[in-house]
């Protein structure tokens, strides 16, 4: 029968030194598998349309909130990475389970486009929606997360009246959110092409003060910044003229103020740039002839936790997944690296 009173006092340190270096290696190697396994999607395995990309320098993290469904209700889920590559699903973070939110209907009503921005303490993700059984056309709303990206986020509007950011009657998509020189929030948001409001089918871009305090609810009347047609660079469709996903960038070496957005070249989703000629939000815009990025669009620019800039988009409007570029700005001018 094995002794261990007879192995030397000197076998037995080395044994038990080798046993816990052992599992030491064993638990760091799990430890380690572990993290992984949390980021484990492939950022162009992401299907997904309208990405926002927000970043969060206190913890290092990226995320996206993006529309998705939740026992049969209008929902928020979110995404997580560390280095824009490798991502990880947080699951839901809002339900719409209240108000005219509820009674939305996936087939006939639209929840579209959140994107999310940290303003004043809080993180906020404005949504497009619609309730076609309440009568209310797709307008932008508000939702509160409190001070933590994943939420849960809440409704901040709650009556038909006030329900929207963007005017009743209006039929609105696409919000963003920009602060000016001065702090002051607005609203950028597009007309759609086939509302009641709009002229031969052609979308429009316009924008509204929001209040500084909370961003929740508006300032003043809303103005009109540019019509789809002032721009050569897209095309007329059996669809009208499009504006997606207008947003506003500062550009910091020009001081230009540069408006991104979307619509169709030839069926083809694009985006393309147009830039404040008095340098403020009122424009006038001057349009850029050539597109910056084809076979994909709803763009926003972020920078990245290191200071590179980044364009995030979903590419390929029939069958969208997440794509995130380098891009620079050249006089004034976005462009891919």
């Amino acid at each position: 029968m094995f002794n261990l009173q007879s192995i030397p006092r000197v076998s037995l340190f080395f044994m038990r030194e080798n046993l816990t270096r052992g599992l030491s290696l064993m638990h760091f190697l799990l430890f380690t598998c572990s993290l992984l396994a949390q980021y484990s999607i492939p950022a162009d395995s992401i299907r997904i349309r309208d990405p926002f990309v927000t970043v969060d320098h206190d913890k290092g993290l990226y995320y996206i909130v993006t529309a998705a469904r939740s026992n049969g209700k209008f929902a928020l889920k979110a995404y997580e990475s560390k280095d824009l590559k490798m991502w990880k699903d947080n699951g839901i973070v809002y339900e719409g389970n209240q108000n005219f939110i509820a009674k939305a209907e996936g087939k006939k009503d639209s929840w579209w486009a959140p994107d999310t921005y940290f303003y004043k303490g809080h993180y906020y993700t404005i949504v497009t929606m619609s309730c076609e059984s309440e009568g209310l056309l797709r307008c932008c709303t508000l939702l509160d997360g409190g001070k933590n990206p994943m939420g849960p986020y809440k409704d901040v509007f709650t009556q038909k009246e006030n329900i929207g950011l963007t005017p009743v009657g209006q039929q609105c998509l696409d919000g963003s959110l920009y602060v000016d020189e001065k702090g002051q929030p607005w609203l950028i948001y597009s007309l759609e092409w086939n509302g009641p409001d709009v002229t031969d089918m052609v979308g429009e871009t316009w924008a509204v003060r929001l209040k500084k305090r909370n961003l929740k609810g508006r300032k003043g009347d809303p103005i009109r910044l540019f019509r789809a047609n002032e721009a050569t660079w897209l095309t007329h469709s059996k669809n009208g003229m499009v504006v997606d996903a207008p947003f506003i960038w500062k550009d910091e070496q020009s001081g230009k103020l540069i408006l991104l957005w979307s619509s169709f070249v030839n069926g083809v989703y694009a985006v393309g740039q147009a830039t404040s000629a008095s340098g403020k939000v009122e424009g006038p815009w001057i349009h850029e002839k050539q597109t910056i990025y084809t076979n994909g669009g709803h763009e926003m620019l972020f920078r990245d936790l290191n200071g590179n800039l980044k364009m995030s988009l979903h590419h390929n409007n029939n069958d969208g997944h997440l794509k995130i570029v380098d891009v620079e700005i050249v006089d004034g001018k976005v462009r891919l690296k």
